[in-house]
């Protein structure tokens, strides 16, 4: 599901969610069969972010932690 709304994959189809779109998605299984999910990108943990659209969470760059919207750090455990 994205903004967009959902989409339905079956074996063998790919999705793409292309860095720096500000479109929340993530993946549910609806199945009773089990599914693999094969993910593949870039893994540069000193650049890596992630921004969270429909929650209040921005994963920051590196070993930084995670902070709110508003850039108010959330506290490490």
């Amino acid at each position: 599901m994205t903004d967009a709304g959902e989409e339905i994959l079956r074996a063998g189809d790919c999705a793409g969610f292309p860095a720096g779109v500000a479109d929340g998605h993530h993946l549910q299984n609806r199945s009773t069969h089990a599914a693999t999910v094969l993910e593949i990108g870039t893994r540069r943990l000193a650049d890596d972010e992630a921004f969270y659209s429909d929650i209040d969470l921005h994963a920051l760059a590196g070993d930084a932690g995670y902070a709110h919207r508003d850039g108010r750090p959330y506290p490490r455990r």
